[in-house]
């Protein structure tokens, strides 16, 4: 069976890196990736991926008229370009990489006529936006696989999750020797100008609102004030959004004011996020209803202790005290005082790091969840 991963961007986030750890390890399926010319074509290439480089479009929010207009004619266009590929390409069945390569790929289904899967990666839109893919996910398609609760919970249509799976993001079990560990942490330290004997703390992902990185920055400026010697690795760019870009400049004046221009590193995007943690001591997840938190489980199946917002998806991941920590979220406070902790308490630290492995080994690999996708193929196809 040939099945086309379709994802309306080339840019590369934590969903394009899972569509890729999952189609690589399909055991009886065949995957195409069908996406716009660029890094994650080259990533798929680099992987022994069959792909197919197709035309599409990125709308961007706007309460514009035009840009409106010129939003929805451009979903349009990108959609016949994905049918068009689909039906060349005798593909068995499609699997929609998000909502909007979803929406993509379904408005011209009586044109390709293959069932479509969406993965669903992100809390759904409410109001008329969300009623509009509703009744198109309705009428179109044969499934939809949600990363955590809270995205299937975020479905108003009864329909729809009759229809739904819950499939957690997976990541591939490659834990770094201690050598290797420790070069890293000489390398990277080196390239951020800080200290081997420093504490840092990192917090990782898209520089944005909801990201609520300023949390970090104020949790930094709580331990450097008690005497601990801490830097914060700030890694991620903010994209997609103007506010997005706006918040980013917020953030650079918070820790201006705060005087942590010297412990404070602002990393931009890196492709590293894995030998960066490793580099680090304490992994910090800090948003406001984070979808899953693929970056926690990445940095768990490492040996690095996690703390993360109670909010949603994480604590399908996280059991407070047990494989990480767990705050409310804003609650700078807590978040300091959850530092300080698994800094001064290395038997509760080590513990956290055993467990959080095991975790990741039990329920997090990319094998378990390439299987559960294929069993969702298998009901599809043969209904």
């Amino acid at each position: 069976m040939r099945v086309g991963f379709y994802n309306h961007t080339s840019e590369i986030s934590g969903a394009e890196i899972s569509m890729l750890l999952t189609a690589k390890n399909l055991s009886v399926t065949t995957p195409v990736i069908f996406a716009p010319e660029g890094e994650l074509i080259d990533r798929a290439i680099k992987s022994k991926i069959q792909v197919v480089k197709i035309k599409s479009y990125r709308a961007r929010l706007s309460k514009n008229p035009f840009q409106i207009l010129k939003g929805i004619l451009g979903t349009i266009y990108g959609g016949y370009q994905v049918s068009k590929a689909i039906k060349t390409n005798k593909i068995d069945l499609v699997h929609a990489n998000s909502l909007r390569a979803g929406i993509m790929a379904s408005i011209f289904i009586f044109y390709h006529k293959v069932p479509v899967i969406w993965h669903v990666r992100d809390i759904p839109p409410k109001g008329l936006v969300g009623k509009l893919i509703t009744f198109l996910g309705e009428k179109t398609i044969k499934a939809l696989i949600g990363i955590s609760q809270p995205v299937i919970e975020g479905i108003s249509s009864i329909s729809l999750k009759n229809k739904s799976y819950l499939i957690h993001n997976g990541v591939k079990i490659e834990k770094k020797e201690e050598v290797e560990k420790e070069r890293l942490r000489k390398k990277i330290r080196n390239e951020f100008n800080t200290p081997l004997n420093s504490k840092v703390i990192v917090v990782v992902g898209q520089i944005a609102p909801w990201k609520r990185q300023e949390d970090a920055i104020k949790s930094a400026k709580t331990l450097f004030d008690k005497g601990e010697d801490v830097y914060l690795w700030v890694v991620g760019e903010a994209k997609f959004r103007d506010e997005n870009v706006l918040y980013k400049d917020n953030l650079v004046n918070l820790v201006q004011k705060l005087g942590l221009k010297n412990r404070v590193v602002f990393t931009g995007f890196r492709n590293d996020v894995i030998d960066i943690c490793c580099a680090s001591d304490i992994l910090l997840l800090c948003s406001n209803n984070e979808p899953f938190g693929r970056v926690i489980i990445e940095g768990m199946s490492q040996g690095v202790p996690v703390i993360a917002t109670n909010s949603g998806g994480v604590p399908e991941i996280i059991k407070d005290k047990y494989n990480g920590l767990l705050y409310e979220v804003g609650d700078v406070k807590t978040l300091s005082d959850n530092i300080l902790h698994l800094l001064k308490d290395q038997f509760l630290c080590q513990n956290i790091i055993i467990n959080a492995e095991n975790s990741v080994k039990q329920s997090f690999t990319i094998q378990r969840t390439s299987q559960k996708v294929e069993e969702v193929y298998r009901i599809v196809t043969s209904m």
